[in-house]
Formats: C-alpha cells, structure tokens, sequence
C-alpha cells in the first residue's frame, strides 16, 4: 500500500529558516541547476526586513548556510528567498528537484501530511501532521475556490502550521507509466474562513507553488544555461512580471 511516510527523503526538503540564530519558522527548498530557491509564509519575513537570513542544514544547528536575495510574490504572497551557495551532500537538508513540485494542490485524495520546523533542546526537528485536504468555496458564495486541511488527529487540532509544506503520496499510475513519487503541493497559510469539512476545525488554508516554480525557471534563464530547464509537474505559464524581484523587499 502506497501510503504517508514519515521518513520518505523528499520530507529533508524542509529547513529550520532563521535570524541570528532563532527560529522564523520552516522553509522548503528546492533546486534547478545550480540555483536553490526557498519558499516560506511571506508574513513569517516581514518583521525582518534588513536582516540577514540562514538555513539550518543540520538539524543540531552545526552548520548554517546563508540567503542572499529574497522577496515576496504579489500573486500568493509566498517568500522567496535564494541560497548563496549549493548545500553539499551529507546533511540533514536536501532541496528538492524542481521535477517534485506540482503546480496544483489538488491531492486528488492521495495521502498528505505538513512538515513543519520547531525548535528541539538546542536543535530543531520537523513536525509530521498527517492531513485531508478539501475544497472550502465559501459555501458557494465564492468564485474562489480554496483547498483546505484538516487534521486526522486530535492530538493535532489547533497546531499553528504557518509555512508548513505540503507533501502528498502519489500511488504508481500503470496506466500513464508512472512510477510512485512524492510531491510537495504547497504551503500552509493561516485560514480565516468558517468551513468544517471534516470532524475537527480546517488547520491551513493551502497556498500553491506556481510563483517558486517560476522563480527557478527564471533563475536558469538568467544564467543563460540552456540544458534541460525541467518544468513543474502540471502547467504552469510563465508570464514576465508575475514575481518581484528577489532584491525588491517589498513592505
């Protein structure tokens, strides 16, 4: 049976995101070429305009690595922040390849679960939230169609998951030839709306991953790399524009 692993290796993806040494909250990450670009709940920066962010790579807090550019996308409000520097091999956080983002949040029912960072003792650890996700409309009363996630637990219910990523559970589709994966889906945001369509209260409104997956793209554009840009899995339109620029710290 094809279900949620808590120790699949796409789950090393999410990182401890801090300022002087504490803890803003999780940030995932994720690679093309030579270029890693992390995405987070963009209100988690805004306190912090001017100061200079790292990414934990070791989960004791041993080794730190360092952003350079961020910014924040006018579409969905993500943060995009851009590593300086590749992470190397051996650590506790591993980006993800941009071929394991899905430009959609529809799970299509496949099993998923928020990873999300806290702080452990000195260290940090990643928390595992197994969730289903819904369709929440406003009761009908809204053209905007949101996808919602409720805990299966109680011992989760009422968690703060900000910038949590999304992981989903893909079963192998004989039919298409594919193979199982993991795909991250998009990122928690707290929900302001009243919908409850599972037994206990909806934890996150989930936000896609469109504007990172275009970030990337154009990052290898800029360098003028012209091997195999690998798109986001699903369809994603890259219009010009659609980003502010990683330097351009909006307020």
């Amino acid at each position: 049976m094809h279900g949620r692993d808590p120790h699949a290796r796409e789950l090393r993806s999410v990182a401890p995101l801090l300022v002087d040494g504490e803890l803003i909250g999780p940030i995932i990450l994720v690679r093309n070429g030579a270029r890693t670009i992390g995405a987070t709940y963009a209100e988690l920066l805004r306190p912090y305009v001017g100061a200079q962010f790292t990414v934990a790579t070791m989960l004791d807090g041993s080794e730190l690595i360092a952003v350079g550019n961020w910014g924040l996308s006018r579409n969905t409000g993500l943060g995009l922040l851009e590593l300086v520097s590749p992470i190397d091999t051996g650590l506790d956080v591993r980006p993800l390849g941009i071929g394991s983002v899905c430009a959609t949040v529809d799970t299509r029912g496949a099993p998923a679960a928020l990873i999300g960072v806290v702080r452990d003792g000195s260290g940090f650890a990643r928390t595992w939230i197994p969730v289903q996700i819904d369709n929440d409309d406003g009761g009908g009363m809204s053209d905007v169609v949101m996808r919602v996630a409720s805990p299966l637990a109680d011992e989760h219910a009422g968690m703060i998951v900000d910038g949590a990523s999304l992981f989903a559970w893909f079963p192998p589709n004989p039919a298409l030839g594919r193979a199982g994966e993991v795909l991250v889906m998009g990122l928690a945001y707290p929900y302001r709306g009243f919908a409850k369509p599972r037994e206990r209260p909806v934890l996150a409104e989930i936000v896609g991953l469109d504007d990172l997956g275009r970030a990337l793209i154009a990052a290898q554009k800029a360098e003028e790399r012209e091997p195999e840009l690998l798109q986001v899995a699903g369809e994603i339109e890259d219009h010009d524009g659609a980003l502010v620029a990683p330097d351009d710290h909006e307020p």
